[in-house]
């Protein structure tokens, strides 16, 4: 059986890689889904995943021995650093560790006592995951690290993404899924259920112009959208901005869009289980992000036919290309990108027409499954 620990209590990307990897292996192996009670268990519910919860009030070094000690893994799977960390203190060798890397934070490149805390754990875990080459490059003690590194990136499945969307937001004018979403949608055409049944109205719940989905982080940078989303708003081209997360910044959020006057444009719908069905009717996917250790939310929206702009951080050096969307290094290059895309049905096309292509290209849910299945089975 393999014990997940995570600390966080959300759903978000690494959250989303532990779910993929239980569906995944569930015919093979046994998986407990370890995590503090919260959002998480209403979308592990959503997915058919609630037998493999066990809740906690706070992940801590107790908790984890009390999760061993109930449940007897053969492997203890723990995702970042600070899971990572305590799960090694609290086991020291008497279950083998895999220590699973998602992210890259600026602090894993300094002198830090959270860079020092991993080395110091890393005595005790036997296998470490990492998302990207960025997160391998930019941890400050990579060189000192005895045991093996696999780079292993994330599961993705464009069609578990295209499943998860309703089908009445795919279908248009009686066609299926064009892999062309965003123009599709943004073109206002007529959105039917396939039986003449109009469903405009729920498609209008979820239509945008730019979309952002993801924490509301300083990672993430959601306020650069807002920064954005008012430039186009001002000049007339856009009419809904959403943004679909939650997070310490929600707050300034609600103000900056007050003060600037965008309250009949943004829309702050806060966190949603599945954000799925506002990727599939969004023009544009904005992703911000000041750090990234893979990127998963632009293959998502990718996979969708949508465009994507993006900084270029961490994981999305190797997502991103020009097929797919725009690299932008600052507000006045990701306004112009968006406007280009907003305005040019052609260049739309083909962008759209590449992020389907590009999407493609890491439909990997078999083959990362299986290299983890054989991780596992090296412990046992």
């Amino acid at each position: 059986m393999i014990l997940h620990v995570i600390k966080s209590k959300i759903y978000s990307g690494a959250e989303n890689v532990v779910c993929q990897i239980i569906k995944g292996l569930s015919d093979r192996e046994e998986f407990i889904y370890m995590a503090p009670h919260g959002p998480i268990e209403d979308k592990l519910k959503s997915i058919g995943l609630y037998d493999n919860y066990y809740g906690i009030d706070k992940l801590d070094v107790a908790s984890i021995k009390a999760a061993v000690e109930k449940f007897h893994p053969t492997v203890v799977h723990a995702h970042d650093f600070t899971a990572s960390v305590l799960c090694a203190f609290a086991l020291k060798g008497s279950v083998p560790i895999i220590s699973h890397l998602h992210n890259n934070p600026p602090w894993i490149q300094k002198f830090h006592y959270k860079t020092i805390s991993y080395l110091m754990a890393c005595k005790y875990i036997d296998h470490i995951l990492m998302v990207s080459d960025a997160v391998r490059d930019e941890y400050r003690y990579t060189s000192k690290l005895k045991c093996p590194i696999t780079i292993v990136g994330n599961p993705f499945s464009v069609d578990g993404v295209k499943s998860q969307v309703k089908q009445e937001l795919f279908e248009a004018d009686g066609a299926g899924v064009s892999g062309e979403a965003g123009s599709l949608f943004g073109s206002g055409a007529d959105v039917s259920d396939g039986t003449g049944v109009s469903s405009v109205s729920e498609f209008q719940s979820y239509d945008s112009d730019l979309l952002f989905v993801g924490r509301l982080t300083e990672q993430k940078n959601p306020l650069l959208v807002l920064e954005v989303a008012k430039e186009l708003a001002n000049a007339g081209l856009v009419k809904r901005v959403r943004i679909v997360g939650d997070g310490e910044l929600m707050p300034e959020l609600q103000q900056y869009v007050t003060n600037a006057g965008l309250s009949d444009v943004v829309v702050l719908e806060g966190f949603k289980k599945n954000s799925y069905d506002y990727m599939a009717c969004t023009e544009v996917l904005m992703m911000p992000s000041k750090w990234e250790g893979f990127g998963l939310v632009a293959l998502e929206a990718m996979s969708l036919g949508v465009p994507v702009v993006s900084t270029n951080s961490g994981g999305l050096i190797k997502i991103m290309d020009n097929s797919c969307g725009f690299v932008c290094d600052s507000k006045e290059e990701f306004v112009a990108a968006i406007t280009t895309l907003l305005t040019d049905a052609d260049l739309y096309a083909s962008k759209s027409s590449g992020a389907t292509k590009r999407a493609m290209e890491y439909n990997n849910i078999d083959e990362y499954c299986g290299k983890l299945l054989d991780i596992y089975r090296s412990f046992q």
